[in-house]
This record gives C-alpha cells, sequence and structure tokens, in this order.
C-alpha cells in the first residue's frame, strides 16, 4: 500500500478547525483549547482539550484522544480511509492513491446510504427540538399564524422551527452521535445547522419523520425559500391520504397545511417536479384534483401530471389567487375554497 503521508494531513487541516466543524464551541485555555465532549452525557462541563502545539485532542471525562484522524473516526462511526476523504474533501482507493475529487453525492451521504438507527434518531431528535422551539419563538410562531395555520395543526403536523444553536447541544444531551446527523443531512460540515432559521414541516411515516423541509421566515435573498434534507423527496402526507380514493394534489408545504387543517385529504409535491416513482404512487388514486400554482410552472406540471395520469386527473387550481395558502390567512377562504370545489367538480360531471 501506497504511504500516506498523515504528518502533512494533519498539519493542512488543524484539530481544531476539524473538531470546530462539527459544531462544537472551544474556549481558549492557555495553551490549549477547550469544549464539550461529544462522545459521553457531559451534564455542559467542558472536557475536551484540543492542543494545537501538538495536534491532538483529549477528553478527561470518558479518556477519549488522538489525533484529527481519530476524532473524524469516532464522531462519524467511520474507517481510517473514509475518515481521510472526509477531512481532505477527495476519495482515496485502497491502494492509498487519490481519485477524483468527491462527488456531491459522496459529501452528501444520505443522498444513497441508507439510514441506521442513529440516523433515525437523530432525525426524530430534530423534528422533537424544531417543534418544541416553534411553540416558545415569538417570530416564527408570528409567521405560521399570519400564515392563517391553527395550533392543532401545528401539533399534528409536528411542525417546527430551527433556531440554528439548539441541535447539536440537544443531541448531545440525548447521546445521539454528531456525526449521523452529519450523514442525514441535518448539519453541514462546518457544523451549521441545515435549516437554521427556517420552519421546518416533517413527512412522518408510522409515527417517525423521515423527511424534512424547511421555509425561510425572513425575506433573505441569497438563501432558497425552501430547503429539502438531502435524499429521495417523498410525497408530502402519504400516511394521512394513502387509503383515500381521491386526494388533491399541490405544490407547496403551505398550500398542503392549509388543506389539511380544514380537513381535505391532500399531498404536496414540494415543488413541480414528479419522479416516476411518486408517479407510480398516484397511480392507485382513482381521482386527483390538480391544484397547483397559478403561474406558468405550475400551469406546465399539472398539463405533464393530466398526460402521466390520465382521466383520473383534473386541474382544479382557485382562480384568483397565486396558490391555494392565499385563502388560509382569509375568515372566508375555507368557504371561498369549499364553494369552488363543488362548483368545479359539478361542471366537470355535467
Amino acid at each position: 500500500m501506497k504511504r500516506i503521508d498523515t504528518e502533512v494531513l494533519k498539519s493542512e487541516h488543524p484539530i481544531e478547525e476539524v473538531v470546530a466543524r462539527y459544531g462544537i464551541e472551544l474556549r481558549p485555555s492557555g495553551r490549549t483549547l477547550v469544549g464539550r465532549c461529544p462522545f459521553h452525557n457531559d451534564g455542559g462541563r467542558p472536557n475536551l482539550y484540543v492542543y494545537p502545539a501538538t495536534r491532538s485532542w483529549y477528553c478527561y471525562r470518558c479518556a477519549a484522544g488522538g489525533d484529527v484522524i481519530g476524532f473524524v473516526q469516532r464522531i462519524e462511526g467511520i474507517g481510517f480511509l473514509e475518515a481521510i476523504s472526509r477531512i481532505t474533501g477527495e476519495r482515496l482507493l485502497p491502494s492509498g492513491i487519490r481519485s477524483r475529487p468527491v462527488t456531491r453525492a459522496a459529501r452528501h451521504p444520505a443522498r444513497t446510504a441508507a439510514r441506521g438507527p442513529a440516523e433515525r434518531a437523530c432525525l426524530a431528535a430534530a423534528a422533537d427540538i424544531y417543534h418544541n422551539r416553534l411553540l416558545t419563538d415569538p417570530v416564527a410562531l408570528a409567521y405560521v399564524e399570519g400564515r392563517g395555520l391553527d395550533p392543532a395543526v401545528l401539533e399534528s403536523c409536528r411542525i417546527g422551527y430551527a433556531s440554528g444553536d439548539e441541535l447539536i447541544p440537544y443531541l448531545r444531551w440525548r447521546g445521539l452521535p454528531a456525526g449521523a446527523a452529519l450523514r442525514v443531512g441535518l448539519l453541514g460540515r462546518d457544523g451549521r445547522e441545515h435549516m437554521a432559521g427556517r420552519v421546518v414541516v416533517p413527512e412522518i411515516r408510522a409515527g417517525q419523520p423521515i423527511w424534512l423541509v424547511g421555509r425561510t421566515v425572513g425575506s433573505e435573498e441569497d438563501a432558497p425559500k425552501y430547503l429539502g434534507l438531502p435524499g429521495r423527496k417523498p410525497l408530502l402526507g402519504w400516511e394521512a391520504v394513502s387509503a383515500e380514493r381521491a386526494v388533491w394534489l399541490v405544490e407547496g408545504v403551505f398550500d398542503w397545511l392549509t388543506l389539511r387543517s380544514w380537513g381535505v385529504p391532500a399531498l404536496a409535491l414540494v415543488g413541480t417536479h414528479v419522479s416516476s416513482d411518486a408517479l407510480r404512487s398516484l397511480a392507485r388514486f382513482e381521482r386527483l384534483y390538480l391544484a397547483l400554482d397559478n403561474d406558468e410552472a405550475g400551469r406546465a406540471a399539472t398539463e405533464k401530471l393530466m398526460q402521466a395520469l390520465g382521466e383520473r386527473a383534473l386541474p382544479m387550481t382557485p382562480p384568483g389567487v397565486k396558490d391555494v395558502a392565499e385563502l388560509a390567512p382569509d375568515p372566508e377562504g375555507r368557504a371561498t375554497f369549499a364553494r369552488f370545489a363543488e362548483r368545479e367538480e359539478l361542471v366537470l360531471a355535467a
């Protein structure tokens, strides 16, 4: 095997920088840096010591220690070569020879790898802490209430808010590995929360979240309005309607939440793209009411769905609004939607 120069690697990737990527806050203490250890429940006491001069780390509580490679191996539960790949951003062949740069999918293992117990536990923990935060955050709560959502749907759909500073401490308190949260996409390699500053909507199956999508609360121009976790995007709301004969199909998260709050069986595409898997799932319904956005992209997606699903798919976008969610804040919105739906169904049936 060709030799890997670990000393050069450790010099080019300082231990303190790599540790900080995992959301561990380090503060100076003499010639060392001190923070909370991610490998045991430390009760908030700083037991992790990082030594930049010797490029090493040690926890005086759980007696774990080593170099930067060992830290990444331990926090992510991976082997030597993979840890080097995570540190450098390059894939290593078994011979130790560098190959092409790591692909986008490799940087986001959740896109391709099956989720194990640790990843599923981190998803559930994130949904819990985000939901609890929403109920106590005045800005986020005002936002969802301004969108016309009532407390009942916030509770039943476990809507949350990611403040950006609570997930890592909560995972540590629960004894869950930050590496699993990184692999599932909850954390970035810089240690930041993927959903920070967003209202978070989980897709729940069998009582557990399998995917999250977040919507910005502010109006940041450089941030995408919606952001989902890596991995396959599911149809939002599937479990509640899978036994129905007819459902409404909408484009956006808040369209779906609006219909859900009105007791209307609905699914959200979370965008306009429809995968082949989603089409196969939709084919089980006898009737699909297509209420996508009233814009060029929504109309084009509606046309494609009608071509793919045939006569079972009926265009039903309410007039005078961009989408169903615009009706939610209106006290008469539900009645307006009901009159429209009844009138259109009668027209189509005539």
